[in-house]
């Protein structure tokens, strides 16, 4: 397998994305075409690295909001049935007082006419009254006795008979009207009393639980409307990552492109770090792929290692023997691997996207410790290297 050569020159051309080179080599124009073209690479994968970061935070308030969203649904459900059980019935109590009083309205019909037939039986009592009065020196029996016939005698008697049981019945239907109007006005009192109670009580009801829920009603609406413009938010962070990552690939194969010219103007191979011959530092390269970024800064802070741009899934293996100290997630790292290799040295191994090697367990030089992922901050598939001193980070080109 071809070995990157190792040369101070070739080893900054390739960490930087530039060098001088010398005027007989025609390189000079090239070598500045690559640093205009590095330096559009490095913004556009601060624009992506933000774009990222941003749909990270979009993404979680979506999962926020979705979450309590579906609390409140959860909270609202019963309170929603509580008010429209409530709703429902308020609606049956004003029907049923609907219903008394359609039914007062012809008790209070019933009631005049009762007071109607009430009142003339009363005036024809009078009048009847007013006659006996009047007669009740004149007896038509003792005048039929003294001047007529025995059969005149007994039709008077009949007449009269029949005009006290009418008074009779006079006076009997006055007493039922009487009574039948005093009933009449009791029932209505108690319906109306009755029906206003059960109206006050469902409408108490239904007014507690509309309170109730509509807190909840308005926090449902709100939460929707935010989760709605997040969601649009989201999709148009989705598109412009879209398009940042077209440009950072198209910048990325350029600058590759470019760094091959380079090498080939300056008359040395050309090849990605694949080697596993170690070096004379007594390192091997961790995985094979472009290298994308160098150690020193970027995006206005120090690049602490050098970054490998390969296929997601490709083994990453141990540039040195020694033992596994760190292995798990961190933070912007991602899933991370960091081997201890005595002396205070350690090289580390970021972004991965599956571990095979857990704290404690002694890994050799090329063996498989991990795989190629984009977790953690990463713009894409690759693997973030770096070699530290006693803590202190280091350029690991010289060590590869």
């Amino acid at each position: 397998m071809t070995r990157i050569p190792r040369y101070a020159a070739v080893a900054a051309l390739i960490a930087a994305g530039a060098v001088a080179m010398p005027g007989a080599l025609n390189g000079t124009g090239i070598t500045e075409r690559k640093q205009a073209v590095d330096q559009r690479l490095y913004s556009a994968e601060a624009r992506l690295l933000a774009v990222i970061n941003r749909q990270v935070v979009l993404t979680s308030d979506v999962a926020t909001i979705s979450a309590r969203l579906r609390d409140v649904n959860r909270r609202l459900k019963p309170l929603a049935a509580r008010r429209d059980a409530a709703v429902a019935a308020h609606r049956m109590a004003l029907g049923t007082l609907a219903q008394v009083n359609r039914d007062l309205s012809f008790q209070r019909s019933q009631l005049e006419i009762a007071t109607g037939r009430l009142k003339l039986q009363r005036q024809a009592l009078v009048e009847r009254l007013r006659e006996i009065y009047r007669t009740e020196d004149d007896d038509p029996l003792l005048g039929l006795l003294q001047n007529g016939s025995l059969a005149e005698l007994a039709g008077a008697r009949s007449s009269v008979e029949r005009a006290t049981d009418r008074d009779r019945d006079m006076i009997s239907a006055v007493a039922r009207y009487r009574n039948l109007t005093r009933a009449t006005a009791a029932r209505i009192a108690v319906l109306q009393e009755r029906a206003a109670a059960a109206e006050d009580r469902a409408a108490e009801r239904a007014s507690a639980a509309k309170a109730a829920a509509h807190e909840l009603d308005v926090e449902q609406r709100v939460l929707r409307r935010t989760k709605k413009v997040r969601a649009r938010m989201l999709a148009a962070i989705r598109v412009d990552r879209d398009h940042i990552e077209d440009d950072t690939k198209a910048l990325r194969e350029q600058s590759f492109a470019l760094a091959r010219r380079i090498a080939e103007i300056q008359g040395v191979p050309y090849a990605e770090p694949s080697d596993i011959t170690p070096s004379s530092a007594g390192f091997t390269w961790p995985t094979s792929g472009e290298l994308t970024s160098g150690f020193g800064p970027r995006w206005g802070r120090m690049h602490q290692g050098i970054d490998i741009a390969a296929p997601t899934g490709r083994p990453i293996t141990a540039a040195k023997s020694g033992k596994v100290i760190v292995a798990g997630p961190s933070g912007g790292y991602g899933n991370l691997v960091v081997i201890d290799h005595g002396g205070g040295l350690s090289t580390a191994y970021a972004h991965q996207s599956r571990i095979a090697v857990g704290v404690g367990d002694p890994v050799t030089q090329g063996g498989v410790i991990g795989y190629v992922g984009s977790t953690g901050h990463s713009t894409g598939p690759h693997l973030h290297f770096e070699v530290r001193v006693n803590g202190a980070a280091q350029n690991p080109l010289p060590y590869l």
